[in-house]
């Protein structure tokens, strides 16, 4: 099976983007992350992850905090996200 990216979705779930936790991934949760605002700022930090979204879409973002920030500002939550 293969993700709307074109990722087989073994790999992805391998890669911990799916399912799995790790320093740069997130397991899926009931409720929506809160710890980031969507009017908080990130800080410039340049760390590239790639982030599964809970409405099925795959973004990239420059860190961890922009992702949670999209997320918070777009109502959605993050299932996952891998390092790029």
């Amino acid at each position: 099976m293969t993700s709307r990216i074109g990722m087989p979705i073994a790999m992805l779930v391998a890669a911990g983007a799916i399912g799995l936790t790790g320093p740069a991934s997130a397991a899926p949760s009931p409720a929506r992350d809160t710890s980031v605002e969507c009017t908080d700022a990130c800080i410039t930090l340049w760390a590239p992850v790639k982030c599964l979204m809970s409405d099925g879409t795959f973004r990239t973002f420059g860190n961890r905090c922009e992702a949670e920030r999209y997320a918070a500002c777009a109502n959605l939550m993050i299932v996952g996200c891998v390092p790029v």
